[in-house]
């Protein structure tokens, strides 16, 4: 009974995870529609350096959002978190590293979201929908490849511990 809790837990985690990831791709796409729902008639009235600043930014927080995501799930810190647990039980160190992976997977989401979030401002400031355009695709790409896999990395650690 503790062992199917224990793999419950897991499993609990991964769904969370999956609503939490589905929900914030919805945003994303929102974000984006708003925009060119919402479009103006009036002549874009923001200059090209502003341009450049939000696009800057906006690479910016892609890159830390892959560097967080790519280095909180890494063999080696996935392994440091495993390692962490060593005076519990097998059972009680899985739950515990399943527990372990939710942060790492939501942060770099929220970064995402931030993303999209400089186009949308970047749109309403600038009267243009098209500028959200290289946002919300560099977002939902990210969104996409960071996938949860919790059950995945769970077993991957386990197994190389």
């Amino acid at each position: 009974m503790a062992m199917e809790s224990r793999v419950s837990s897991v499993a609990k985690n991964q769904r969370a995870l999956k609503v939490v990831w589905i929900a914030l791709l919805f945003a994303m796409f929102a974000y984006t529609a708003v925009v060119f729902v919402f479009r103006s008639s009036e002549p874009p009235d923001l200059g090209k350096e502003a341009r450049i600043a939000f696009l800057a930014g906006g690479a910016v927080l892609a890159i830390a959002s892959l560097l967080i995501y790519r280095f909180s799930l890494s063999e080696r810190s996935l392994r440091k978190k495993f390692l962490e647990t060593q005076d519990q039980e097998q059972k009680k160190r899985i739950e515990e590293l399943s527990n372990r992976l939710l942060l790492p997977h939501v942060v770099p989401w929220g970064i995402n979201e931030s993303v999209v979030l400089l186009g949308f401002v970047l749109s309403f400031l600038s009267k243009n929908p098209m500028d959200i355009i290289p946002f919300s695709v560099t977002a939902t790409v990210l969104q996409i490849h960071m996938y949860p896999r919790v059950k995945e990395l769970v077993e991957r650690t386990k197994d190389s511990v």
